[in-house]
């Protein structure tokens, strides 16, 4: 991933850095050249990451790279190879950043929400009673789901039924997903969109709808709330959960 906020180094940062142990170190295995303005790093463990390149400083295999941030998983907000430093942000900039770029992605949201709202609505007209109270379960449960999340769980259920009203029973539908991917295709005009996530939660809903209790297609969880939490997305009442284990 690319670093595209860059904090000028300070003294002041400086000073907070010689006291930041939020770091992991790595040997390079490879470099490359990605274009004018990065580096590619490969490291030990398999991981990579695009680097902005600072002044004539040429990284090669074999240097060791720190990376600064909580590790795996989470954003490296500095960089520094051999005491070189590539990029530093203290900890407190990386989390102003974040602040900013969440509040510019809810906002891109709101923007697409609005743009598609007509569509939505009559994209949640076409489904069956049990897909809207599904729907209407998140809407209810979470205030800002239409803008957020709505858009991601209309694609599910939509294509959850194209499944169904294809397949017709579970048992079928269990040995189609199993297909390759082009075998899929030819069974079902299923989206090209799909990541692994959507897939599997249109499969499931597919399932829960044609099985012997259609009214647990209601009670499943979210399609994003196994990366987002059941609270987050709007599984269940906010004011009832006490514990969000997400």
């Amino acid at each position: 991933m690319r670093e595209k906020k860059i904090h000028k180094i300070t003294k002041a940062s400086l000073e907070i850095k010689k006291m930041d142990n939020e770091f992991q170190d790595h040997i390079l295995e490879k470099v490359t050249d990605y274009d004018k303005d990065s580096w590619e790093l490969a490291v030990d463990r398999g991981a990579m990451i695009c680097c902005v390149k600072n002044g004539d400083f040429i990284p090669k295999t074999g240097m060791t790279a720190r990376f600064y941030g909580k590790g795996f998983g989470w954003p490296v907000r500095g960089i520094e190879i051999d005491g070189h430093i590539m990029y530093y942000r203290t900890p407190q900039q990386a989390e102003e950043d974040h602040r900013k770029m969440c509040e510019k992605a809810d906002k891109d949201k709101m923007k697409v929400f609005k743009k598609n709202k007509k569509k939505m609505d009559k994209d949640y007209d076409s489904l069956p009673d049990l897909f809207k109270k599904r729907i209407d379960k998140f809407r209810k449960n979470n205030p800002n789901f239409r803008w957020e999340y709505e858009n991601y769980e209309m694609f599910c259920c939509k294509e959850a039924l194209k499944i169904a009203n294809v397949l017709k029973t579970a048992d079928e539908i269990i040995k189609w997903k199993d297909l390759p991917w082009e075998e899929q295709k030819k069974r079902v005009d299923i989206s090209d969109g799909h990541s692994g996530n959507t897939f599997g939660c249109a499969v499931n809903l597919a399932c829960l709808y044609l099985s012997q209790c259609p009214e647990n297609v209601v009670r499943q969880y979210g399609a994003l709330a196994p990366l987002v939490g059941s609270k987050e997305y709007g599984c269940v009442p906010r004011d009832e959960v006490k514990c969000d284990a997400k």
